[in-house]
């Protein structure tokens, strides 16, 4: 039998260790900073393109402007240079009489003066309107191409020798005149000389060095030709090879 005294008693120990399993706190604001910083890398990269294509667009602008007032500049020199030279003299843009005179009824000529007025007052609205406006060169070649084939109907209407007349009355080109000849070339060697007038050029009339040009640099280079010249009155034919003549020529207005 024990007594009190041969009884220990142990005090109660206690756990003072946590041992639940509660959640740690995660730092959010380390999380927003990385996130900002994304974000404002990304801002920086886009504003940087945006100011690249602004750059860009910049310069385009610039040479648009550049080029419209060139291109303004380039028409206003070609209506100063396109002006016809009796206008400035007082003589009359178009010769009615030229047309009566060439064996033409006075009504049909009265007709074409009108026709070539309108043709004209037509150019000079055209060309007025292409500078107020801007136009580029091709929009203005476009706009004047559609009188071009206005003229070039009145052509077929009117056949050959009434356009030829219709040219010379208006003060337009109508022959092409040689000025000098190269020996060596098809010209020179076929017998073509300075002063003569090339009427036609394979079967095709020919008003204008532009035309004759035209002709040349058409079908086969191998092709012969015939080519119709005036020579004092006389009509004389030559056979030369299609291509180059080898000449210096003019476009002149040769009374019919």
């Amino acid at each position: 039998m024990h007594s009190d005294s041969d009884t220990t008693e142990l005090p109660e120990v206690k756990n003072t260790v946590d041992t639940s399993t509660k959640s740690l706190p995660i730092d959010s604001s380390a999380v927003d900073i990385t996130q900002l910083n994304r974000l404002l890398q990304a801002e920086i990269n886009a504003r940087k393109s945006l100011e690249k294509k602004l750059d860009a667009l910049s310069l385009q602008v610039a040479e648009f402007k550049s080029s419209a007032q060139y291109q303004s500049e380039d028409i206003t020199t070609q209506i100063e240079n396109e002006q016809p030279a009796d206008a400035e003299s007082g003589s009359d843009w178009f010769n009615e009489q030229a047309l009566v005179d060439s064996g033409m009824n006075p009504g049909q000529a009265a007709e074409l003066k009108t026709f070539f007025e309108q043709q004209e007052l037509q150019q000079l609205y055209l060309r007025d309107q292409a500078v107020r406006e801007g136009w580029d060169r091709q929009k203005y070649r476009d706009e004047i191409q559609s009188l071009n084939d206005e003229e070039d109907a009145l052509k077929d209407r009117l056949g050959e020798s009434a356009y030829d007349a219709y040219l010379y009355a208006s003060g337009q080109p109508n022959r092409v005149a040689v000025s000098s000849v190269l020996a060596t070339a098809p010209a020179g060697a076929a017998g073509i000389q300075s002063g003569d007038h090339i009427l036609r050029y394979d079967n095709q009339r020919i008003y204008s060095g532009f035309e004759l040009r035209q002709a040349t640099t058409g079908g086969n280079a191998s092709d012969s030709v015939r080519v119709e010249v005036e020579r004092d009155g006389e009509i004389l034919e030559f056979y030369l090879a299609r291509g180059p003549l080898g000449i210096r020529m003019n476009s002149v207005s040769v009374a019919p």
